[in-house]
């Protein structure tokens, strides 16, 4: 990503209005609370992760994958296998895990500023970008989601330099674990209008629990736009293996331990 013009705001100006987003500091990937979470065990969940990265590397025009399921299922497990993948590839844009009763990381006010935060820590452009949103409406954390989500995320990305560089992921898991339904349905909304970016690819990698919200959030965006998969849709025999692998793993340990 290249800068197409010079900096206004500088560099110590820039840390200044960035702190003034009330961004979460516990809701990234690889947060220090998060540390000790799972991720999944090699040669596990392969077909599920073949068909993420397929749709994640491709040209394609869904930019929502929906990965739902019932709790226990190992939806935080992938999301935090594909976030940390894609950010070891440099691709990882950003990501949000929501938590119930979590504080900031239940709180839809928290998502798309700490989204920010992160992409400006990916991207100097970026960066400015983001400032300079900040500097126009120094409120704006405290504005509509909407709001947030066209000023701190859409219009900055769309200043990048057009890029022919393969998309960039955002993961955002446990939605549903967010505390109003109300703003659940609409993330969702916005979250589509992410197609409208003509100079750089951005897919959203989303997880949750099929619950009444997010359907009625996805009702309104169009099937062209997100591929939906349901994670008790996998054969006995994948499972079967996934949990033996998984026991091998856990009883080396113990083993070594002793």
């Amino acid at each position: 990503m290249v800068l197409t013009r010079f900096s206004t705001i500088s560099q110590d100006d820039q840390d200044r209005y960035l702190q003034k987003l009330p961004n979460a500091d516990n809701a990234a990937y690889n947060s220090f609370d998060k540390q000790h979470d799972g991720e999944c065990l090699q040669n596990t969940r392969d077909g599920i992760l073949a068909e993420i990265r397929t749709w994640a590397d491709q040209q394609d025009q869904r930019n929502i994958f929906w990965l739902n399921g019932l709790a226990g299922t190992g939806k935080s497990t992938i999301a935090r296998t594909v976030a940390r993948e894609y950010d070891e590839q440099d691709r990882l844009a950003a990501s949000f895990f929501f938590s119930r009763g979590g504080g900031d990381i239940s709180h839809a006010g928290k998502l798309f500023p700490s989204l920010a935060c992160q992409l400006a820590d990916k991207s100097p452009p970026l960066k400015q970008y983001i400032c300079e949103a900040i500097a126009k409406d120094r409120k704006i954390a405290t504005k509509a989601l909407r709001d947030q989500w066209l000023h701190l995320i859409i219009k900055p990305l769309s200043r990048l330099d057009p890029s022919s560089s393969s998309p960039l992921i955002i993961v955002v898991d446990a939605l549903d674990e967010c505390e109003d339904d109300n703003n659940v349905k609409m993330i969702i909304q916005l979250f589509a209008g992410v197609r409208s970016l003509n100079n750089v690819q951005v897919r959203i990698f989303m997880m949750s629990r099929p619950e009444v919200p997010i359907r009625h959030g996805f009702s309104r965006v169009s099937n062209s736009e997100h591929q939906d998969f349901v994670l008790p849709h996998i054969s006995p025999q994948i499972v079967d293996h996934d949990i033996t692998v998984f026991f091998e793993h856990q009883f080396k340990i113990i083993r070594q331990e002793r």
